[in-house]
């Protein structure tokens, strides 16, 4: 008798124990989701102040793009990737690896159709500038390293939430990371692209 009521009391303690780590999680979930939802808010509010709602809009824009494919960091991709992870559990650097590739069809769609709306921000100029001189290494070691990255950082959460890593994946995104970072660096000064970040 006293064994199956130990049994029992096991039972309901390991019960509790995945109930209160549930409830923790989505609690994380909210919070996260929460944060994301305010940086994306104060983004654009600080952009409609300053340049009006349609300009800043617009401009806003054209930074999403900018940050999403021209740069080896998945700075505002995570914007978007992250609440995917969190509610549909899509990897990290698969999300911002569809990102980047919207991303470039936007670049090029405006770069071919309405150069003048590309032309209108700092950072438009930038990624005209890298369609006309064809400085294409930039767009791929861009992409290269924001969607590895992506993955290292989506390796870092399952590791600290399912204590599950891939080392095989971890040391190929890092090399490709540091590669990409590099080459990244070395095409946008070969260019003169950095200027345009001073004009």
């Amino acid at each position: 008798m006293n064994y199956k009521n130990n049994i029992n009391n096991i039972d309901n303690t390991i019960k509790t124990i995945d109930y209160n780590f549930e409830h923790i999680k989505n609690k994380v979930k909210f919070i996260s989701l929460v944060s994301i939802f305010f940086i994306i808010t104060i983004f654009l509010i600080y952009y409609i102040i300053k340049f009006g709602i349609l300009n800043g809009l617009l401009k806003l824009f054209i930074s999403w793009i900018f940050f999403t494919i021209a740069t080896p960091t998945p700075q505002t991709g995570l914007l978007l990737s992250l609440p995917l992870k969190i509610i549909y559990k899509i990897p990290l650097d698969i999300s911002q690896f569809i990102a980047s590739i919207v991303s470039l069809i936007i670049i090029f769609g405006l770069h071919f159709y309405s150069p003048e709306t590309l032309k209108s921000e700092m950072f438009g100029k930038v990624l005209d500038s890298v369609v006309k001189n064809n400085a294409y290494l930039i767009l791929v070691t861009s992409t290269i390293g924001s969607t590895t990255l992506s993955g290292l950082i989506d390796n870092c959460i399952d590791y600290f939430s399912k204590k599950n890593i891939n080392y095989y994946k971890v040391i190929s995104y890092l090399i490709l990371t540091i590669i990409s970072f590099v080459y990244y660096n070395l095409e946008m000064e070969k260019y003169n692209l950095y200027k345009i970040f001073n004009s």
